[in-house]
């Protein structure tokens, strides 16, 4: 990834951490939501591009995760849960199979606290995202703000 690739995605990181903070649960249902437009705007693309069998596919997908996100949100939740531990635990089963030797501190910190980060807010929504408890939400915020930060920092500082 770019430069400016990992600038934006950090970036775009730090406005969801926010939007976690201040929106709290209702986040769930927008990102969920524009996921499923983005699917339906890709099999519009598809059907004018004559591939109709992969437009059928993500328009029908995209209803369905617009359908899912409004009426199911708690399972969306358990869902997002599960694969931040799934992705935090393949990182980190990555970084100590590969024993990736890191040139700076920083470099080293960033290699285990950015998978860190996605257990923490993995089990936060596990096992408290059934429950309206807010706190769970603000938290994740808060660790989504410092993992996008840290993206940025390594973004600007290590190429």
């Amino acid at each position: 990834m770019t430069k400016t690739g990992k600038c934006i995605l950090a970036g775009l990181i730090v406005v969801l951490g926010i939007l976690l903070i201040a929106f709290q649960d209702a986040v769930i249902k927008i990102v969920v939501s524009a996921l499923g437009i983005l699917l339906i705007a890709l099999g519009v693309i598809d059907f004018f591009n004559k591939m109709l069998t992969s437009a059928l596919i993500k328009g029908v997908l995209g209803v369905v995760v617009i359908l899912f996100g409004i009426f199911a949100v708690r399972a969306v939740l358990y869902l997002v849960a599960g694969a931040l531990l799934i992705v935090g635990i393949l990182l980190l089963y990555e970084r100590f199979k590969s024993r990736v030797y890191c040139q700076t501190p920083w470099q080293k910190i960033l290699a285990y606290v950015l998978p860190s980060i996605c257990l923490a807010i993995g089990f936060l929504l596990l096992f408290n995202g059934g429950k309206s408890a807010q706190w769970v939400f603000i938290i994740s915020g808060v660790f989504v703000v410092v993992e996008g930060g840290l993206l940025l920092i390594d973004a600007l500082v290590g190429d």
